[in-house]
């Protein structure tokens, strides 16, 4: 979602009052004091909106076609999180708003938001059950809808939100949409060559790239690995590339994800090649969060590829 995508409204000149510390906490008075803001706010921007039952505003910019999420559908989204009134962005997954709001986490996967719809907070729930997809709308709505009196991460306690959202793709089956990304991959990589894992039954792939100078490494083996980690949609998570030393790994050990261990046994020193691994072999179905934070690192149910360089991994003592 870029920044041209949706144009900024014009924003009150007024300020919420800053209150003194109290040692009972008065919902209502927050809750008073949310309201009238809020009034304040539609008033002088959306007189005419009219909201749903709940209390969702809704206003839809692009209409969208083909399918609408159903609870339990997972879906890809793009997504602007404002408070209200001051429209300031406190939670997104793009990249360069959340870098210019100095929300960045270079732990998070930045780009399109997969989750499954039904486990989000209840106006973001409501409002992309009325999308399609390819379609951008405009959600508004206070905190009852929000996160209420607990709120979270940069969102505050009452504190209302307005969420721009892009509905890119209604995914359905999670495990059906990775594996047609991994059979897309495989037709364009003939070379790929299927590893079994006995203990699950799953499939990975090894692609060769240079064959190297020994024998294939096996279990209890110790090697310096060198990698880049992407998702199939080319979004890079992780890499060690450019750096002084590889990463440290020990074959067999379970000190990395099943997917290395089983794949990492088909490397010779100085040899490289990519991994395919699907998600039962790496990192399942919760995937991984950036720490400090609730957002994805590595999605659930992702495959991963990891381009890689093996070499031996000599010991300090032994080095020149």
């Amino acid at each position: 979602m870029q920044k041209n995508l949706f144009r900024k409204i014009w924003i009150l000149a007024f300020l919420l009052p800053v209150t003194g510390c109290q040692e009972e906490f008065d919902s209502e008075a927050f809750i008073e004091e949310e309201d009238r803001y809020f009034q304040l706010y539609m008033d002088a921007n959306y007189p005419n909106l009219q909201p749903t039952e709940s209390g969702l505003y809704y206003i839809e910019y692009e209409e969208g076609s083909d399918a609408s999420p159903d609870s339990g559908d997972w879906v890809l989204i793009n997504y602007l999180a404002y408070t209200i009134p001051d429209e300031t962005v406190v939670d997104t997954y793009d990249e360069e708003w959340a870098r210019d709001y100095n929300l960045f986490n270079s732990g998070v996967l930045y780009g399109p938001y997969k989750y499954q719809h039904g486990t989000e907070m209840e106006g973001l729930r409501e409002g992309l059950s009325m999308m399609k997809v390819g379609g951008i709308s405009r959600l508004i709505f206070k905190s009852d809808l929000g996160y209420g009196a607990e709120g979270l991460g940069n969102i505050g306690k009452f504190e209302s939100l307005m969420y721009d959202v892009q509905l890119l793709e209604v995914i359905g089956d999670p495990v059906a949409w990775e594996q047609m990304k991994i059979d897309s991959f495989l037709a364009a990589n003939p070379t790929a060559y299927p590893i079994r894992d006995s203990e699950t039954a799953s499939v990975m792939y090894y692609i060769p790239g240079v064959a190297g100078d020994s024998a294939q490494v096996a279990d209890g083996n110790n090697v310096e690995v060198f990698y880049t980690g992407q998702l199939l949609d080319g979004r890079v998570f992780d890499s060690n590339e450019g750096e002084a030393s590889g990463m440290s790994v020990t074959i067999g050990e379970g000190d990395v994800i099943r997917g290395w261990d089983l794949g990492l046994k088909y490397f010779r020193y100085g040899g490289t090649g990519q991994l395919l691994i699907p998600h039962e072999l790496a990192y399942g179905e919760e995937g991984t969060k950036a720490s400090g934070t609730g957002k994805n690192a590595i999605p659930p149910y992702e495959a991963l590829l990891f381009d890689i360089e093996v070499t031996k991994n000599v010991p300090d003592s032994e080095k020149d």
